[in-house]
């Protein structure tokens, strides 16, 4: 009898933790929720800033990308994103400081940017090279930083390719440069002078009061103050291994 009753208690201390851990109902878990956000504001302990309050009921989401443009940090981006609007985010603001990349990644997330039930805005805050620009384009609303400047040249060459896949991933490289070459135009005024944008024979560097005479720059700094922000600030980067290689470059990169 003694390890009858043993048993049942410990079966019962064992099934404790389980009932704990339980779903709540949405109201349960809303009030725990707001009391923690309301908590975070409490001042820290001396020396130590105190907490935010973080807003989860709309406003903008902000993304820092301070990154290059491949399938890692692109993933990441589209997901922030996504993710935000799925929490209630009003609008996306990506601010991007970036050399560029990939061009089938960046047109991942640009197509993904695109399609957010909510407006995206675009802020060049450095420079901003190739495939890169790709991403400043898909904002609705674009500003320039003093100083920001984008930088457009062809894409780079192919290593070497086998004679029976040439055809294949030219028509890839096609595609892809006629993808990026629309959007740009597409981010541009169509009666601006946009032999600027001719980097067929030379790299160009595109300067702010150039992309605004371009039509790619559509709102002034000031324009983007916020009313209320959603959220913790995100940052976008770069993983911490090896960058790309500057003497062999990857194919398809811009």
């Amino acid at each position: 009898m003694k390890i009858s009753l043993t048993r049942t208690a410990l079966l019962g201390l064992a099934l404790v933790p389980m009932v704990t851990l339980a779903p709540l109902s949405s109201a349960a878990a809303k009030e725990p929720a707001e009391k923690g956000a309301a908590k975070s504001a409490v001042a820290a302990p001396h020396g130590m800033p105190s907490m935010p309050k973080i807003n989860y009921d709309g406003g903008t989401a902000i993304i820092n990308f301070v990154a290059r443009v491949d399938d890692e940090t692109m993933a990441d981006l589209a997901m922030t994103a996504q993710n935000a609007v799925i929490g209630g985010a009003e609008a996306i603001r990506i601010n991007i400081s970036s050399q560029g990349g990939s061009t089938s990644a960046s047109q991942f997330a640009v197509n993904v940017l695109m399609n957010l039930p909510v407006p995206v805005e675009t802020v060049a805050m450095s420079e901003i090279a190739s495939a890169a620009v790709a991403l400043y384009c898909a904002g609705e609303k674009r500003a320039m930083a003093n100083g920001a400047t984008l930088y457009l040249h062809q894409q780079w060459s192919f290593r070497e390719i086998q004679d029976k896949t040439a055809a294949a991933v030219v028509r890839e490289h096609r595609l892809s440069s006629r993808w990026y070459e629309d959007l740009i135009h597409a981010c541009t005024d169509a009666d601006s002078d946009r032999s600027l944008l001719d980097y067929s024979s030379r790299d160009v560097v595109i300067d702010k009061s150039q992309a605004t005479e371009l039509g790619m720059v559509t709102a002034k700094m000031g324009d983007l103050s916020m009313k209320k922000t959603w959220g913790p600030v995100i940052n976008v980067v770069s993983p911490a291994k090896s960058m790309m290689s500057f003497g062999y470059p990857s194919p398809s990169r811009q």
